[in-house]
């Protein structure tokens, strides 16, 4: 559907703009991520680059604790330099959000469907089967209440310090920015669909703090190593997916959702 269709001309020009500072700060163009740089005439070598390999970044993997990031330390100075081309500043970011529409901002990571999240032992695939939603583990800052060693059917935990509660059965809407936290050039293309199709989320599990030191806080308040302090773990992203921020707003989960949760989760 087009956004015409849906959208009043205001909220559709307010998008529009906040797309087009996005590009104006991130002006070194998208290129394959595959094996290089497409046209390395184009991209000089830089030898700040740095691009953790895909397995290091999944759970278990090196790029998920913080001893990894010791030597990466983001600053407002290397978030504006030394090669840092797809990541603008958070206040940056924080404009595009607002731009956009959407409420609060998160990095992101995937890690793959499981048979038993903490919400109850769901089946991850199966809780979005069907759906057109997105299941995924929120920081353990995000949540609260849980029983047994704390991650077990959690609900939301407290707004607060621009964490947002947000635990099992809660929803969220929101788009991929045209950014993510590496120096290395962007994988998908501006006008590929993960960063133009608005997506749904439901959590149905939780990313723990230990273990992924890097990315998910574990206090309300905290911030990851990149200074953002709300993430989510994708379990099965959208296609061309490689880490980018995420900008979301909470919404109620629909009858089908809250259903399929019902029907599969021990809570």
């Amino acid at each position: 559907q087009g956004f015409g269709s849906r959208f009043h001309r205001p909220e559709l020009e307010r998008e529009k703009m906040a797309m087009k500072l996005l590009v104006l700060t991130v002006p070194v163009a998208c290129l394959a991520r595959v094996g290089g740089p497409a046209n390395s005439s184009n991209f000089p070598e830089q030898t700040s680059q740095f691009h953790p390999a895909p397995e290091d970044l999944l759970r278990g993997g090196k790029a998920r604790g913080a001893e990894y990031w010791e030597n990466f330390t983001l600053t407002n100075e290397t978030l504006r330099s030394g090669g840092y081309d797809h990541n603008p500043s958070i206040r940056t970011l924080l404009n595009i959000m607002k731009g956009m529409g959407y409420d609060h901002i998160a990095t992101s990571t995937r890690y793959g469907d499981t048979c038993c999240a903490s919400c109850g032992s769901v089946n991850t695939a199966e809780l979005v089967k069907g759906t057109g939603f997105y299941a995924v583990a929120s920081a353990e800052s995000m949540q609260a209440h849980g029983i047994g060693d704390g991650h077990y059917c959690t609900s939301a935990g407290p707004t607060r310090g621009d964490t947002v509660g947000i635990g099992c059965m809660s929803c969220a809407k929101g788009k991929f920015l045209q950014a993510h936290p590496f120096s290395y050039p962007l994988w998908a293309q501006p006008k590929d669909p993960i960063f133009n199709k608005e997506i749904k989320i439901v959590v149905a599990d939780t990313c723990p703090h230990k273990g992924n030191e890097g990315w998910c806080p574990g206090k309300t308040g905290q911030g990851n190593k990149f200074g953002i302090k709300n993430h989510f773990d994708f379990t099965n992203p959208p296609a061309k997916y490689d880490n980018y921020y995420f900008v979301w707003s909470k919404i109620e989960c629909p009858w089908r959702i809250k259903r399929r949760y019902k029907q599969l989760s021990r809570c």
